[in-house]
């Protein structure tokens, strides 16, 4: 007779996370920032951060990368809308040089952003996700905290 198999991680809680609190209240927008909206972007995702108490100063450079890459995604969208998707070329239409660096910059928000906790998946992993309904029992295997 065979032994049970239990998956990796199997029936694992998600603890709840009660909402730290930074060592920092505030944080100035580095010089490195690129444009006026990456300073605006700076200043609305910072204080998101530290509301939830998961800013630090060693974040500053990983929010600061994120902001510019906001900024040249909102740039190359100005771009595209202006000359449009495509751009002619001495070898014919080819697809403008902006949709490039749009997708580049989208690409490197998602990563930074989840390193953050500004997506929803990771806001979940970094808050603490899994809560129990009132009224709600476990299961077989809360007892393998």
């Amino acid at each position: 007779m065979n032994a049970p198999v239990r998956a990796a991680g199997g029936g694992r809680k998600n603890k709840q996370q009660t909402q730290g609190s930074s060592s920092i209240t505030r944080i100035a927008p580095p010089d490195q920032l690129r444009d006026e909206l990456a300073v605006k972007m700076w200043k609305q995702q910072s204080n998101i951060l530290i509301k939830r108490g998961c800013m630090e100063p060693e974040d500053a450079p990983i929010l600061m990368a994120y902001c510019n890459a906001f900024s040249l995604m909102i740039e190359a969208d100005e771009m595209i809308s202006r000359d449009g998707v495509t751009s002619p070329t001495a070898d014919g239409i080819k697809k403008h040089p902006a949709i490039a660096v749009r997708n580049d910059s989208v690409s490197q928000m998602a990563r930074l952003g989840s390193l953050l906790g500004l997506d929803p998946l990771s806001r979940t992993r970094f808050m603490g996700g899994g809560k129990k309904e009132p009224g709600e029992t476990g299961n077989e295997f809360d007892e393998f905290d």
